[in-house]
């Protein structure tokens, strides 16, 4: 009978010792990359066009998410910037999304058609998408690889160093 309890005994040890390895060392080398970087945050935002647009259904695109508000002067003057990238890699498979913050869509519908934006503004009036990507000082803009991970959070300074900017841009498109 001792040796039957030293038998399960053993027996109960390998297979507690192989759930361990199973539970937690397999799914730590298997998936640190994946765990390393983020995955940007579904949502779905109403367009200037008054198009809704869901960012997983631009799964397969390099996406800029640029967050701003039109009483940030520095959100404005960055605004042509991001025209010129937008025009410059769209055809490659890239897109600005440009979320206002503001919470009427009045005073930032005027600036997107004085600016001839030719990319998607889409309205967060509640800040909820503003909320899911932790931003707390505008502008910022996020860069989301094909894959839909979050990969560069660019400051107004360093979307302004446009070549710096553009260079991320096509390595994320090269990938």
């Amino acid at each position: 009978m001792t040796r039957n309890i030293q038998l399960r005994s053993k027996k109960l040890s390998h297979v507690t010792l192989c759930l361990l390895i199973f539970t937690f060392i397999v799914p730590q080398t298997a998936y640190a990359t994946d765990e390393s970087i983020p995955a940007a945050k579904n949502f779905t935002l109403k367009s200037q066009s008054g198009k809704n647009i869901k960012l997983s259904e631009l799964r397969g695109q390099v996406i800029m998410l640029n967050f701003w508000a039109s009483w940030c002067g520095t959100c404005i003057q960055q605004l042509p910037i991001l025209n010129k990238l937008h025009r410059q890699f769209e055809k490659k498979g890239f897109t600005v999304l440009a979320i206002n913050i503001d919470e009427s869509t009045k005073k930032a519908m005027s600036i997107t058609k004085k600016q001839k934006l030719t990319f998607p503004v889409l309205f967060d009036t509640f800040n909820h998408v503003s909320r899911f990507y932790s931003v707390s000082s505008i502008p910022v803009s996020i860069l989301i690889d094909r894959d839909g991970n979050i990969r560069h959070s660019l400051n107004a300074t360093k979307v302004s160093q446009q070549k710096k900017t553009a260079q991320l841009i096509e390595e994320l498109l090269n990938e």
